[in-house]
C-alpha cells in the first residue's frame, strides 16, 4: 500500500528525465534540452441516433507528438541532416528515446520512431541577453512503444 511518506520520496521532476536520438545504432543524449512533452491526441466522432437526446463519442483515431526546446549548442545532430534532407528534396525521420527515473531507480522509457519534422521549425531565433533556442515540433507516426513502465512502489 502506498503511504504519503513514499509517495513524497519517490515524486520525480524534469531533473528525472532525458531525451535521447538515435543516430546509427547508437543513443545520444540531447543534453542540450531543456524541456520535452510527448502528447497522445485522441479524437472522437460525434454519434447521434435519431430520438435521442444524447450524443455519443465514437473513437476515429490517435496522434503522437514529440515538443522540445533546445538551447542551440550543436547543428550536427538534428538540424544538419534535416536541411541536408530538405536541400535533397527528401523527407527525413528521426528515433528519440525519452526516459525518466524514480530516486527508487525504478525507469520508465519511451521509444518514439519515424518522428517527422512538423509545423513551424525554428532555424534561428535570436533575442540579446538570452540564450539562443530552438523550439522544435515532431510528429510521431510510430505507435510510441514503452520499454519499461513505472510501477508500484
Amino acid at each position: 500500500m502506498l503511504d504519503q511518506k513514499t509517495l513524497v520520496k519517490n515524486l520525480m521532476t524534469g531533473k528525472d528525465g532525458s531525451l535521447f536520438i538515435s543516430v546509427g545504432d547508437d543513443p545520444v543524449e540531447l543534453f542540450e534540452i531543456d524541456t520535452y512533452s510527448v502528447k497522445a491526441n485522441y479524437t472522437n466522432l460525434d454519434y447521434q441516433p435519431v430520438g435521442s437526446y444524447q450524443k455519443f463519442g465514437v473513437p476515429a483515431d490517435v496522434s503522437y507528438t514529440l515538443t522540445f526546446t533546445e538551447a542551440v549548442v550543436r547543428d550536427d545532430i538534428i538540424m544538419k541532416p534535416l536541411m541536408d534532407a530538405a536541400k535533397a528534396g527528401k523527407n527525413i525521420s528521426f528515433t528519440f528515446r525519452a526516459k525518466v527515473k524514480r530516486p527508487d531507480d525504478t525507469k520508465a522509457h519511451l521509444v518514439l520512431e519515424e518522428c517527422i519534422p512538423d509545423g513551424e521549425f525554428d532555424l534561428m531565433t535570436l533575442t540579446p541577453g538570452e540564450i539562443i533556442k530552438r523550439n522544435q515540433s515532431f510528429r510521431v507516426n510510430g505507435a510510441p512503444d514503452f520499454q519499461d513502465w513505472l510501477k508500484d512502489l
